[in-house]
């Protein structure tokens, strides 16, 4: 969000209004939930809202101003909710190192990188190419959603 390049000192609020699939497909793109966690999540209900807010460490967070109570109604795992709280008092770049739930949803199932002779394997490739295939995809789902009326 700091793409509106105005000054750091001033407040900020961005407000998205959407239909509930488009709002889940944003907190999941945001966030970087896997799709196993954006089909748990409900959509929201009428004039029904989401905040997040910039923690001091320069994440945002759903959790500054909704309880456990409602992000397991929204659908969010126990391990979702502690990211969340996590993320307040994170420092921008440490969210990769303490959250290995979603780097392996990703990646487990990819084989390592090089066979027995040292050289990349076929699958490897084809492994690596669907994967930069999917995420353009989601990015070019998002940039579609983010055109409303």
């Amino acid at each position: 969000m700091n793409r509106h390049h105005h000054d750091p000192n001033d407040e900020l609020n961005l407000v998205i209004v959407s239909h509930g699939l488009a709002s889940r497909v944003y907190l999941m793109k945001w966030f970087k939930w896997t799709v196993e966690q954006f089909e748990y999540l409900n959509n929201l209900g009428n004039c029904e809202f989401q905040d997040m807010e910039l923690g001091d460490g320069g994440e945002y967070s759903l959790a500054v101003h909704h309880t456990d109570e409602d992000m397991l109604e929204w659908g969010m795992s126990p391990e979702m909710i502690a990211d969340q709280k996590w993320r307040p008092i994170a420092h921008m770049g440490a969210l990769n190192d303490n959250c290995p739930w979603y780097l392996d949803a990703f990646f487990d199932h990819l084989a390592d990188s090089n066979d027995k002779d040292g050289e990349r394997s076929k699958d490897f490739d084809k492994e690596i190419h669907l994967v930069k295939i999917l995420t353009g995809f989601i990015s070019l789902s998002v940039g579609a959603i983010k055109v409303t009326h």
